[in-house]
């Protein structure tokens, strides 16, 4: 069900009152750190992400476990669409999957934040994610929430 965004500051500082009516989606995708990527560079992430998907009005979370990131996008179709391409060229990780992606009425994450578990607790569950078996195409959403719950904060 399309939802409704509050009415947004243009770029003049000035209140636009047309209400633009959104298809909010939810994206799910994983990767594995290239080899030049340590956590001590996860600072490189995260304020420049944060202040991206805020300009773009995308929530979320991004978490990593030291041997996999797995993320969770929100926000307007068209923003996630031109996301994608610059998850695809970032140099820091590999492997790249698209996991899921749905309509979604309501965001999990109202705003984006970077998270992190260890490996060991989570690393299972993102592989059976990452795989290809066609079961979890169904299931992603409630595999993946729960792992995105009890990841602490950064």
């Amino acid at each position: 069900m399309p939802i409704q965004e509050p009415p947004r500051l243009q770029s003049s500082g000035v209140r636009d009152d047309t209400k633009m009516v959104i298809m909010l989606r939810r994206l799910a995708w994983s990767s594995i750190p290239s080899p030049s990527f340590s956590a001590a560079r996860l600072n490189e992430i995260v304020a420049p992400s944060r202040r991206n998907n805020e300009r773009n009005h995308l929530s979320g979370r991004l978490l990593f476990t030291g041997a996999h990131f797995l993320g969770i996008l929100e926000g307007d179709e068209r923003d996630l669409g031109n996301l994608w391409p610059r998850l695809e060229r970032d140099q820091r990780h590999r492997a790249l999957i698209h996991i899921g992606d749905d309509l979604c009425g309501t965001r999990w994450f109202p705003e984006w934040m970077m998270a992190y578990t260890d490996h060991a607790v989570v690393g299972p569950q993102i592989e059976r994610l990452r795989s290809a078996e066609t079961w979890i195409a169904s299931k992603w959403a409630q595999m993946i929430h729960p792992i995105m719950l009890r990841a602490k904060s950064m």
